[in-house]
């Protein structure tokens, strides 16, 4: 709701195709400039191949399609309008069993023939405002958000299935690249990265992090250098191959607003950004990132175009200029892969953070970061943003939970407007779109952290809990546990524990990545003690660690949260069905102590 907002907004000074005219212009020369300084910096051949050669199974043609998973496949699509459909997509619904050979037909002589349909190319962009704060006239405040006809996105879902499945059996994928991958989310990545970040500080070393930042990533993706990675390192050829030429050549865009458009511009490089397998082609693009970072000895996580790197040291061992070496050379290294495959390192948006535990009597500082062979440089900030997740120096969150009271305030102050002429379902659907949906991201990082910080949630949650009810029914003065219960919501501190159980059940039914998996372990048997039933579905509870904040760590917090569960809670395998019990089970124990 909020993205469909910031997109009603558009600048003011021109009118009509004039104004899509201008913008149009406007995002391809900014893209056009950063490809041209890109080529312009590039002095010879990349000496650090990191890519390797495909050793599996090829890719040769693509499985046709049955009517079956054709449905499975419009069945799972977001159902989303777009112009250059030839029929409103609520007709086309409705007529889908009379429109479902002919579907047919053109998904499978696509993959037949590995060609796509020129007519479905077009894509049209809807100026979209970064910072609804900054100034609505200029362009550089907007971004450009792609709408493609609705039957290209069946086509590109049934290409990605088959395409995901040759990747997963031949374990293609970086493995810590969590973007637009099954299982995968931002909170699995952050709650890694965090649960590194907490064990390391326990050991009484440092973390430096850094935040990589690309300019126009998927819009400078080189088409030639991405075919040849599909077919030497993923393995694609023959008619598959031919098919991903004849998707991405000959593309182009027409910027619409408010029913004037710009004219046709023809796109000769990048990936399509709106689409189903544009991300997915730009992860496999910069898979060799992840084969820098390590060759370093860094850490390193990727979701999409949000690369996070980590290092630790010890500052009573090492000297930090040797840390600052190894930094100063992998980023050089990232930077030169970058420019001979057509992407731009912007090091003036990279960030970096060092994280510490609070010592009074050794507190360490890190001075700018110099680039080599150039004026740039990286000034370690207090506070980064990483996958929406603001991380601090000391890893207390205090500056995340107040950025998510104030927004959570914001909209419920907004809300509250029109609260008056909205029955209580409405009000309850607006309270889970707008505030709970922010309460409830990466809350899985939230296990441990202070009381007053659960506090300042629970006040917002309470807010809205009044106003779903009415000042008329539940007034400042009434106690607000009761209501909550009514409505049936879990307190936050029961939601924390819900997510913390929810994801270890997904690592011990493979439903989670293995980076978050390996964190935990099933408890050893003992060589003393009989084992009763019950032991068999226990997690082995690490040592106590030296810091009290690393017991807020997902290897630790798990294991300690899942034993808690009942013995019959711990034994199901259905997820629909755990998620019901396990709701039940938090419910009691938050209101019926």
């Amino acid at each position: 709701m909020d993205r469909q907002l910031s997109q009603n907004i558009v600048p003011n000074i021109k009118e009509g195709q004039e104004l899509c005219e201008e913008m149009k212009d406007f995002f391809v020369q900014k893209v056009e400039d950063i490809y041209r300084n890109i080529k312009e910096n590039v002095t010879g051949n990349d000496k650090s191949d990191f890519s390797q050669s495909f050793c599996g199974t090829p890719m040769s043609k693509f499985k046709p399609v049955s009517e079956e998973e054709l449905r499975r496949v419009i069945k799972e699509l977001n159902k989303k309008e777009c112009e250059e459909d030839p029929i409103p997509l609520k007709v086309f619904l409705q007529c889908l069993d009379e429109l479902m050979q002919i579907l047919l037909f053109i998904v499978n002589d696509s993959l037949i023939n590995g060609n796509f349909p020129s007519t479905l190319k077009n894509a049209l962009v809807r100026p979209a405002i970064k910072d609804e704060n900054g100034d609505a006239n200029s362009y550089k405040n907007y971004r450009p958000i792609s709408n493609l006809p609705f039957l290209s996105k069946i086509l590109e879902k049934c290409v990605y299935k088959q395409l995901d499945q040759h990747l997963n059996i031949n374990n293609l994928h970086a493995e810590h690249q969590s973007g637009y991958r099954k299982n995968h989310s931002c909170e699995t990545a952050t709650l890694t990265i965090y649960n590194d970040m907490l064990c390391i500080n326990d050991t009484k070393s440092k973390v430096v992090l850094l935040l990589l930042d690309l300019s126009a990533a998927f819009d400078t993706v080189n088409h030639n250098m991405l075919i040849k990675k599909l077919k030497n390192t993923y393995g694609l050829n023959n008619c598959v191959l031919d098919w991903f030429k004849s998707y991405l050549s000959d593309r182009s865009f027409t910027v619409s607003i408010n029913g004037a458009r710009s004219s046709t511009y023809y796109i000769r490089i990048g990936v399509p950004q709106g689409s189903i397998l544009g991300p997915i082609l730009f992860i496999l693009y910069t898979k060799e990132i992840s084969s820098i970072a390590k060759k370093h000895g860094f850490f390193i996580h990727m979701y999409a175009d949000d690369t996070q790197l980590y290092i630790e040291f010890n500052p009573l061992l090492q000297d930090f200029s040797h840390i600052e070496e190894r930094i100063v050379a992998c980023l050089q290294d990232i930077k030169t892969w970058m420019e001979a495959n057509k992407l731009k390192l912007n090091p003036d948006k990279t960030e970096a953070l060092l994280t510490q535990t609070r010592n009074n009597f050794f507190t360490f500082t890190v001075e700018d970061i110099q680039l080599d062979n150039s004026n740039e440089t990286i000034t370690p900030s207090p506070v980064v943003k990483s996958l929406g997740v603001l991380f601090d120096e000391y890893l207390t969150f205090e500056k995340q939970v107040d950025t998510t009271v104030k927004t959570c305030n914001m909209h419920l102050r907004n809300l509250r407007v029109i609260g008056s002429k909205l029955n209580y379902d409405l009000k309850r659907q607006l309270i889970h779109c707008l505030i709970f949906s922010k309460l409830d991201y990466c809350n899985g990082l939230l296990y441990g952290i202070p009381d007053y910080l659960i506090n300042k949630l629970q006040k917002v949650q309470n807010s809205c809990v009044r106003y779903i009810f009415g000042s008329n029914t539940v007034s400042k003065w009434d106690r607000i546990s009761p209501f909550l219960k009514q409505a049936h919501f879990l307190p936050i501190q029961r939601q924390i524990e819900y997510k913390i159980a929810l994801t270890t059940f997904k690592c011990l039914n493979n439903m989670a990545p293995s980076y978050v998996s390996n964190l935990i372990k099933p408890k050893a048997p003992s060589l003393k003690d009989l084992r009763g039933d019950e032991d068999y579905f226990l997690l082995s509870v690490p040592p106590v660690p030296h810091l009290k904040q690393t017991e807020r760590s997902f290897s630790y917090c798990a294991p300690t949260v899942w034993n808690s569960l009942p013995y019959k809670l711990r034994t199901l395998t259905d997820i629909r069905v755990f998620k019901s019990v396990l709701k039940t089970h938090l419910f009691k124990k938050a209101y019926e102590q």
